[in-house]
């Protein structure tokens, strides 16, 4: 029984420790939702020029990753 309470005891501080987490810092832009995104030009692995520009007609997902952790 004293095995039992003290696994559920660790249990409960590990699971706390993990819901306080740190708060998102706040967008520096405004949202731009429904608004087209301004044209960029990148390497890709290969090491090809991708324009956004020229994918104009295509289905093309953008994906920001905040990098916050």
């Amino acid at each position: 029984m004293r095995f039992i309470s003290s696994v559920l005891l660790a249990v409960l501080l590990v699971g706390s420790s993990f819901s306080q987490s740190k708060p998102y810092p706040q967008p520096q832009t405004s949202s731009a939702t429904g608004q087209p995104a301004p044209d960029f030009n990148l390497k890709d692995a290969n090491g090809n020029s991708f324009t956004l520009s020229q994918q104009h007609g295509s289905w093309v997902l953008l994906y920001f990753y905040r990098g916050y952790w």
